[in-house]
């Protein structure tokens, strides 16, 4: 495998402690990923101050803790070490399902470049066994979209997942060369991301929740995107005083624009109700005339109802 550690490719060190939460299970497996937006293939030279790039936009434009994903693979079938085996991922839609599997990222997008090289296959072959090796992982393989609501990892790579993941026919994984980079290429001009809108909203007045029961959240109104949009969103919420043993829920969802026909993402919960704040991350697209809008539920052991003190939203999004 080619590995590419994070002190080769140049990367920011993690913030603490959300950056450095291990994992607390064995994982199940592996996701595959893609980036969802568009991509151009690009001279090897060119990789790590993308990956960078990458780093950059998950922690200063979604606030991450780091880079989203396990490990990433370029074009030329180079690993790059994300957060690597041992520390939680973000990429996979919520923290349990975070928590469930690795995230490898191929470097490929919804436009431009879309479909994998052989290399790129070998490479991403490379880090799923890597990861089952020495993770370790399960056997179990496949993409974003697997279980949570998201176009990813794009129907190519996804057809390959689905396929197993073998390696190109009539090809065998390219050489390592007989020197790898200790330092990181400097950062290229020419290789911009995509600069995303920003979903910041916020409110304040205080809601009681009544136990048991699912409640639409309004922030500046009740719909957090309007498609269609590509999107990746964070709703905080701030609770008052809970019974001990009270747990919370969250949940996306699509509707129309009347707010009819809904349709469910994957509930991310119950978990405790302790330390007052939660937050609940989701990724994908927003269809032409559909909605995104969330919806808490909170459950007390004596039904008492509970004050949601404060929520926000925020995270980029990418008209489509």
């Amino acid at each position: 495998m080619k590995l590419v550690s994070r002190s080769q490719w140049g990367a920011r060190a993690y913030r603490t402690p959300n950056g450095a939460t291990p994992y607390s299970r064995a994982r199940r497996g592996v996701k595959l990923h893609y980036l969802g937006t568009a991509y151009s293939d690009r001279a090897h030279d060119k990789c790590a101050a993308y990956v960078r790039q990458l780093q950059a936009q998950h922690m200063d434009g979604n606030g991450w803790s780091d880079i989203g994903y396990s490990f990433l693979v370029c074009t030329h079938g180079y690993v790059y070490e994300g957060r690597g085996l041992k520390r939680r991922n973000s990429a996979n839609g919520n923290t349990g399902l975070n928590d469930q599997d690795y995230a490898v990222c191929l470097l490929v997008g919804s436009s431009g470049l879309t479909k994998p090289t052989d290399d790129q296959l070998h490479g991403a072959r490379d880090a799923i066994e890597y990861c089952r090796k020495e993770g370790p992982a399960g056997t179990w393989l496949g993409g974003h979209r697997d279980g949570f609501a998201t176009a990813c990892p794009g129907d190519a790579v996804y057809a390959w997942v689905k396929a197993g993941a073998p390696r190109p026919a009539g090809s065998s994984p390219a050489p390592k060369p007989a020197t790898t980079p200790t330092a990181p290429a400097a950062p290229s001009p020419e290789a911009p991301m995509t600069a995303p809108s920003m979903l910041s909203e916020a409110n304040a007045i205080d809601v009681e929740l009544t136990s048991g029961e699912w409640t639409g959240l309004a922030l500046k109104d009740a719909v957090l995107h309007a498609g269609p949009c590509r999107h990746d969103t964070t709703v905080h919420l701030l609770f008052g005083e809970a019974p001990e043993g009270a747990t919370v829920e969250g949940r996306y969802y699509l509707t129309d624009t009347k707010g009819g026909s809904k349709s469910d993402y994957l509930p991310d919960g119950p978990h405790p109700l302790a330390g007052g704040g939660h937050q609940f991350t989701c990724v994908g697209d927003v269809p032409a005339g559909r909605h995104l809008r969330f919806e808490v539920r909170v459950t007390t052991p004596d039904a008492s109802p509970v004050t949601l003190l404060h929520r926000s939203a925020s995270g980029p999004y990418w008209a489509l």
